[in-house]
Order: C-alpha cells, then structure tokens, then sequence
C-alpha cells in the first residue's frame, strides 16, 4: 500500500514559486535600499557631512525624506586689529588724572608724562582742555637734539637701536643709513624716565618732621590707633598709587564731608601754593600723617585734636585739580609717602 501526498505535483510547484517569489522580492528591496544609500552619499558630499563654522544640519523631515544642507547667514566678520604704531591727541575732560587717562588707552600712567614733555616736571599738572600725545606703546616720547644718533638714544635710554630703528611709528627705513634731524620726534618704546612730583604743604626737611618751618610743633592732643579708615564715602577711586602720585584721589561732589582718618592732632590746615588747595595734615602721633588736599574748606586748626571719623573739611577741587575729589595720603615719619591701599578697610 502506498501513500500518496494530498497535493500531488502541483503542490510541489506551487511551494517552489512562493519560494522564488520571496527571493526576487528581497533581492529587489535590498537594491531599493542599496540605491537609496548611494543616493544620499551622492547628495551628501565629504565635506559636507563633517560641517564647518557657521553651518548648521536640519534634522530629518517628518517622512523621513534625507536633508539637505543650509548655511546660516553670518554678518559679523572678524577683523584681527592691528596695533597703534601713531601718536594721538586727546584733549584733557573734567575729572582726568594722568591714571585715568593711561586706564583709557592700556598705558602706563608714567607715560602719560613722558609723552608730554611739559608734565615730566609735575605729574599733577593737568589743566582742563589741555592738549595731550598719546603714545601707541609705554615709553618716552624723545625730541632729538643736535649730534643725536640711534647709538646715543641707546645708551641714555638702554634700549637697543634696533628696537628705535625698527619701530613703525618712527617711520625710519631700517635699510638705510639713518641721519637724525633735530627737532625730530621719536618713540622710545620700552624706555623710562625719572617722575618728580612736588610735595604737599611746607617740605619736611631731614630730621626734623614736624619741627621744620610751617608746621604746627606743639604738645600733641590725640594718638591714632594705627587702623585707619575711609575719609569720605562712599569710596569711588579716581586714581591709583604710582610714581607720580604717592597716594590715592577719591570721587566726591562739592562740600561733601572729610572725615579724619585716625585720631590725632592737625599740623597744617590752610591754602598750600604748590597745587594741593586747601590742605590739612593730621599727625596721629605714632609715626604716621595723613594728608586731605583740595578741599573747598577746612574745618580744622593747627593745634586741634581730632578723633577718628569726626569731620575735618568739605571736599571741593580746589588748587592744580581738574574736577571735585579728595587726594588723600599716608606718610611715616615725615618721610616716605605709603599706598594707602595697604592700610584702608
């Protein structure tokens, strides 16, 4: 007895066509899928799929559509500054140190002075309106005398020739041979120079501090304790501590109060003729002075004691001053003139 499969030859054919069917369909999809990513390669260039600076990639569409590529619009253009190599004027403003002023153009207020032939004398001598160089770099400016050469310009300044010769804003040509011309001005880049500055009130000859003429010398009334505080507020800085200003100038408004420092006993307290208005000392009777300038009034006597924080002028511009404010100083011994950044609060 034999058995017979139900369908037969042509059961046998129609699984081999299913079979066949199944295989075309997945080699098709296989190429759809083949051209597609080809396709999106052929669209997608190298560099554009590793995006550069300002670029930026939409992502895929709802329907999965492949993206394309925009690039954003970017109206700012980076433009590298080149450095100053000319000289500027600039016409001094109310309120203007020579600190200010070198704040304003990333100098040193040192060359503020040796910029201006006229100031090198007295740091604190600005008047309003006044016309300044500003130069491009720290340094001198130099006004070159008869017989100057570049060796000579070395040797005063120790800076190199070279270093003169090669700076743009001096307009030499370092291929030639360089005659100087007198009354030629050049940019001594890098050089310095000595700083004078007059002192406040009558001056302190050696060994004598407060015995020397136009200071009161008589018995003491208070003694400081050596911590100081703030003399107006609130505290504005309008100027640093530097070589031309042994001290500190505070932002105030007109016949704002000035209050002592420490206690102690004034020693001066009238009109000074080098430039500081009215001027009050205090001698706190511990090595230290401190000194209030500019004021439109003092309120105080030689003779008097005062306490720490009791009200001594009313602040004003008084004297060589370009706007109202306190320059306020710390001396020890009658000599040297502190920072008063290194004691105050």
């Amino acid at each position: 007895m034999r058995t017979v499969f139900a369908g037969g030859r042509g059961a046998y054919a129609s699984l081999a066509f299913g079979i066949a069917v199944t295989l075309l369909v997945g080699w098709e999809l296989a190429r759809g899928s083949s051209r597609s990513s080809q396709g999106t390669q052929n669209r997608l260039s190298p560099a554009a799929a590793e995006p550069g600076p300002g670029v930026r990639l939409p992502p895929f569409s709802p329907a999965g559509e492949a993206f394309s590529l925009r690039r954003i619009n970017d109206l700012h253009t980076d433009i590298r500054k080149r450095p100053r190599v000319s000289i500027l004027e600039y016409s001094v403003q109310p309120g203007d140190t020579a600190w200010s002023i070198a704040e304003k153009f990333s100098l040193q207020p040192e060359t503020i002075l040796w910029g201006n032939e006229g100031l090198s004398a007295e740091a604190g001598s600005l008047q309003i309106g006044q016309a300044l160089n500003i130069l491009p770099v720290d340094g001198v400016l130099y006004t070159v005398q008869e017989g100057d050469t570049l060796e000579r310009l070395q040797a005063l300044y120790d800076v190199p020739a070279e270093v003169i010769l090669e700076f743009p804003g001096n307009g030499l040509d370092a291929h030639q041979s360089v005659e100087l011309t007198p009354g030629q001005h050049l940019i001594i880049p890098g050089a310095v120079k000595s700083v004078a500055w007059v002192e406040p009130g009558p001056p302190v000859l050696a060994g004598m501090g407060r015995r020397s003429p136009g200071f009161y010398s008589g018995p003491l009334v208070y003694f400081g304790s050596g911590f100081f505080q703030w003399p107006v507020s609130p505290v504005r800085l309008t100027q640093s501590y530097w070589s031309g200003h042994p001290g500190i100038d505070l932002d105030t408004y007109l016949r704002q109060p000035v209050f002592s420092s420490d206690s102690g006993t004034v020693i001066f307290s009238e009109w000074d003729s080098t430039g500081y208005g009215n001027l009050v000392i205090i001698d706190h009777g511990n090595g230290f002075w401190t000194y209030y300038a500019h004021n439109e009034a003092n309120l105080v006597r030689p003779g008097d004691g005062v306490l720490q924080g009791q009200q001594i002028a009313e602040s004003g511009s008084t004297g060589n001053s370009t706007g109202e404010h306190l320059d306020f100083r710390i001396r020890l011994d009658g000599g040297a003139f502190l920072n008063p950044l290194d004691f105050l609060p």
